[in-house]
């Protein structure tokens, strides 16, 4: 048996699910987000804590923190619910694994976080210093805390987009594999889906390690979806000092931008400081930008319907021979999601799209190995379209949903998805 929840304010939704019909029940669990179906029986599930307007949930293992207002009044309703998550982790991590066990220096780790942090817009700097305010911590230690993923190199991710032919409504659904070195497989017990609602931007979420703030998975409010992969195989390891970080702009971008459009403009109106792939999407469609410090391309999928990305470019204007060996089994990952799509085409539900997340690499997948030097550390599902989430912290928190639309304060159903 399978334990799948679905997670909205007040209420949790449980559903044990026969593993022979699994694909079929995760569909009907997924009308709680706006397709018709049966209705499972609800569970109360109320915030847990909640400081100066904010709140925090616990749905399994995750915590979702609900936070409105300034960007500062945010700061704080942070600080305050992720205390103790927050002190844990730059223990265990910052402390720890990279000082001690690592051997890094407190003066290396504070010149890269310092990096990081300096060129942030004034509002996301307002966020840490009211997190300074209320965790524990000094902001110093959160500058540190925020660039956890920086001081280790960096690894392979999936991504895959199936909307159109491949799904059977036609629904868009994205999923990705976030994956890392083996020792942020323990940092990963911290992941928290964080929801803003500021008192001037587009409301939007991040899904993070705790303290950390920037987006490298997040969706808004309007159905925009982002996530970021590694493309070090294709780009090579330039690094621009002097610009912003490309983690920076995407939160940025979740905050300003409410249709395709208007992200497309964003995206080739800014330099990258690394080279990333940048894959998006909203309810209609979905679009992957290769983007090195010095060029962007972009490109609309691998065929009508179905996108996959992974951390090589694949647009062929490069003029790239994609091989075998090339870092992170990054062929071989993005192969075997385009052979299980193809397979699938036209049965592409929320359950099938979990399934081949879950896939191993040796059977035909895109996850690591449990035990190796890399590992899958989180997993997310989103559909733009009702704005539902679902994560999974493998060995450590099975799926489970996320009812974003009622943590909004704003829905925006009337350009949701456009552009």
């Amino acid at each position: 048996m399978r334990s799948n929840v679905f997670f909205r304010p007040g209420k949790v939704i449980t559903l044990l699910v026969a593993v022979s019909v699994v694909c079929m029940l995760c569909a009907s669990s997924w009308a709680l987000a706006g397709s018709n179906g049966s209705q499972p029986a609800d569970v109360t599930g109320e915030s847990v804590d909640e400081f100066e307007g904010g709140e925090r949930y616990q749905a399994g293992e995750i915590n979702i923190l609900h936070l409105s207002g300034s960007y500062r009044e945010m700061g704080r309703q942070y600080g305050r619910l992720l205390s103790k998550p927050m002190q844990d982790l730059y223990q265990s991590a910052i402390v720890e694994y990279f000082k001690k066990e690592k051997g890094l220096s407190s003066e290396d780790m504070l010149l890269a976080a310092r990096g990081l942090y300096e060129f942030y817009p004034r509002r996301f700097k307002d966020i840490m210093e009211g997190m300074a305010e209320t965790s524990g911590l000094s902001l110093e230690e959160h500058i540190l805390l925020n660039a956890l993923e920086l001081y280790g190199t960096m690894s392979g991710c999936s991504a895959i987009f199936a909307w159109d032919d491949y799904t059977p409504g036609g629904q868009l659904i994205a999923g990705r594999n976030y994956d890392w070195f083996d020792s942020y497989t323990d940092f990963a017990e911290s992941l928290t889906v964080t929801v803003f609602n500021p008192d001037s931007g587009v409301p939007a979420t991040i899904v993070t390690f705790a303290g950390v703030i920037y987006a490298t998975t997040g969706m808004n409010a309007k159905g925009l979806f982002l996530e970021l992969n590694n493309a070090l195989p294709s780009g090579g390891g330039l690094t621009y000092t002097n610009r912003v970080h490309a983690i920076s702009n995407l939160m940025a971008f979740l905050f300003d931008y409410e249709s395709m459009e208007q992200l497309d403009a964003a995206m080739n109106t800014t330099r990258s400081n690394f080279s990333y792939i940048i894959n998006t999407a909203d309810s209609r469609g979905a679009y992957s930008y290769e983007w090195p410090p010095f060029d962007l391309l972009r490109r609309s999928g691998d065929e009508p319907g179905l996108l996959v990305s992974t951390n090589h470019f694949v647009d062929p204007s490069w003029g790239l021979m994609q091989q075998e060996g090339t870092g992170f089994r990054s062929v071989e990952r993005r192969d075997n999601l385009l052979e299980q799509a193809r397979k699938y085409k036209g049965n592409i539900d929320l359950g099938k799209m979990k399934d081949m997340l879950d896939t191993p690499l040796e059977k035909g997948g895109p996850t690591w190995p449990d035990q190796g030097d890399i590992r899958t550390v989180y997993q997310v599902v989103a559909v733009p379209e009702s704005l539902a989430l679902w994560v999974k912290v493998p060995g450590f928190q099975d799926w489970i949903g996320i009812d974003l639309k009622s943590l909004f304060h704003e829905q925006g159903s009337e350009v949701r998805g456009s552009g």
